[in-house]
């Protein structure tokens, strides 16, 4: 099996729980069954702009608090696999990992991935400074998994901007890259488009790119236009606003384009 349908869920997530758990059904409830193989949705989802981060990364260590408890049941109740695109959780570190969890059909973690690389930038918005580091503990773990579609990698956000951790997946065997994030305006308007095909470019592989989108509070807002892009760049995406849409990615076009340009076996080590 090499097609996998994927509905994105590209939200503006807030700071009240409950309600950005119930957008996720909602959006689930909306498909016909049997329509949908996977859900993705974006990083933070659950709580966006909220002082309550390490008190739920607490219940969340092995994804069985409000947040994996429900994500688990949806999974079971409509049959589909989830990526669930960021919750806090905590580990051995002093803080909590940005970490996304994958949960199968049967409502089983089958995979999870910290966030590697922490957004600790200055950008021309509103908000101005981001220091993730603050409030986050980095990653180290490159994380790929089988599933009945193809081998699967996953990456968060700020990420994107570290090409040596996608071929890193790509050498592990990814056909598709999942992508949760909450890419600024700012910076999504300039780079979110040029990364994402990149990405999926110079590795030969799909990416699923699945943002955030919308004004969340006074000062931040997200760029959305959540995208699936192709190992030749050609792409599909979402507009600016909350929504949510069904893509197909076609596994079995990674072996056609890496055999027409097997920049793999090219590449130097200089």
């Amino acid at each position: 099996m090499k097609n996998i349908r994927m509905l994105f869920i590209q939200m503006t997530s807030g700071a009240n729980l409950q309600q950005n758990l119930d957008k996720v059904a909602s959006e689930l409830a909306q498909q016909a069954p049997g329509s949908v193989d996977m859900v993705i949705v974006p990083e933070m989802f659950a709580l966006f702009g909220s002082k309550e981060q390490r008190a739920l990364a607490e219940q969340e260590t092995t994804f069985n608090g409000p947040v994996g408890s429900v994500i688990r049941q949806l999974a079971v109740e409509h049959g589909v696999w989830i990526v669930a695109g960021s919750v806090p959780a905590m580990a051995s570190a002093s803080n909590p990992m940005a970490r996304c969890h994958v949960v199968d059909a049967e409502g089983e973690l089958v995979a999870s991935y910290d966030k590697i690389h922490l957004f600790d930038a200055n950008v021309t918005d509103k908000q101005g400074a981001y220091r993730e580091s603050d409030d986050y503990s980095a990653g180290s773990e490159v994380v790929c998994f089988d599933s009945p579609w193809g081998r699967l990698g996953l990456a968060i956000c700020y990420d994107l901007r570290f090409p040596e951790l996608f071929r890193q997946l790509a050498e592990q065997g990814a056909e598709l890259v999942i992508v949760p994030a909450a890419f600024t305006y700012v910076t999504g308007k300039a780079h979110w488009e040029v990364l994402c095909r990149a990405r999926a470019i110079e590795n030969g592989l799909f990416i699923a790119a699945v943002n955030q989108a919308g004004q969340h509070d006074a000062k931040r807002q997200t760029w959305g236009h959540s995208m699936l892009v192709t190992p030749w760049g050609e792409f599909e995406s979402l507009a600016d606003s909350a929504g949510s849409k069904v893509f197909t990615a076609d596994l079995s076009k990674i072996e056609q384009a890496r055999t027409a340009l097997p920049v793999h076996q090219h590449r130097k080590l200089l």
